[in-house]
């Protein structure tokens, strides 16, 4: 109806509890999944390559003065973004020194947290993700050890042996297999949107980057309030309850501006009916 408005969530969770604080101030709203399509972009190159890539950027960032704030907040993302990818140089280094060729590292103790959170966060193994999930004072151990992981994966330097039940699920064996050569000549991907700049597609090709786009399946919920919350929102009042919400700010936007602009025909409405 003209007077509904929907807010989009990306977390079901977060839906139902928004509907939850919406039934509690007496405002019956209602829930719809819809199933889409997203295209994940990353790049992927040898760790080298990306470190030399963002490198470069910073030097490029630093010599354009004129841009002043904008180059200093660019400069300071890229050194950021190098000190990670340093970060992930020497764990890799620590954590392959520590174990042997052909070692069950499911059995390894950091493996077997890492293993442990991620499945008490209900995350899919191996899938890309920021880490964001991990709680419990996890989030640095987690965060570290899942670019190990994912690092490893890339590279097929982990194979997965038969469960229990003769399937490759989590009761499987994780076997180390090593590579002779440096770490940082090891392929690993990261987010397409650090690549920042007009000429980051050429300069990408320059430093042996690739871009890889997959589509995967995902869903979005749909919360739709009733008519009588559209006409009586505090907009403070909803900027608290979706402020931890994992939501689409369009929709909020929108959600927003379509409840003043219908307060503003409600009120017109009125003043006629009343005349």
């Amino acid at each position: 109806m003209i007077f509904e408005e929907t807010l989009v969530f990306y977390n079901p969770s977060d839906a139902e509890n928004f509907m939850r604080q919406l039934f509690a101030q007496g405002y019956r709203a209602k829930m719809k999944k819809i199933n889409t399509l997203v295209n994940e972009a990353h790049c992927k190159a040898k760790i080298s390559d990306l470190k030399l890539y963002f490198a470069d950027a910073l030097k490029d960032a630093k010599d354009d003065a004129g841009n002043g704030e904008v180059a200093e907040e660019v400069s300071e993302t890229y050194s950021s973004i190098i000190a990670d990818i340093d970060t992930v140089i020497a764990d890799l280094k620590e954590f392959l020194s520590a174990r042997d060729d052909g070692a069950v590292i499911s059995d390894d103790p950091d493996v077997k947290r890492f293993l442990e959170i991620m499945k008490k966060e209900g995350m899919v193994e191996n899938a890309p993700t920021d880490g964001a999930a991990a709680s419990d004072g996890n989030d640095d151990f987690f965060s570290r050890m899942l670019r190990i992981m994912l690092v490893l994966n890339d590279n097929g330097m982990i194979e997965d042996l038969a469960g229990k039940d003769g399937d490759n699920d989590e009761d499987a064996e994780k076997i180390l297999h090593k590579k002779d050569i440096p770490v940082e000549d090891l392929i690993m991907s990261m987010p397409s949107d650090l690549f920042l700049g007009g000429n980051s597609q050429k300069n990408r090709r320059e430093h042996n980057i690739k871009t890889v786009v997959n589509v995967v399946s995902g869903a979005e919920y749909h919360v739709t309030t009733p008519i009588e919350y559209s006409i009586s929102a505090n907009f403070d009042k909803l900027d608290r309850m979706v402020a931890d919400y994992d939501i689409d700010p369009a929709s909020y936007t929108k959600m927003k501006e379509n409840i003043v602009a219908k307060t503003i025909i409600a009120k017109n409405i009125l003043a006629c009916i009343k005349n």
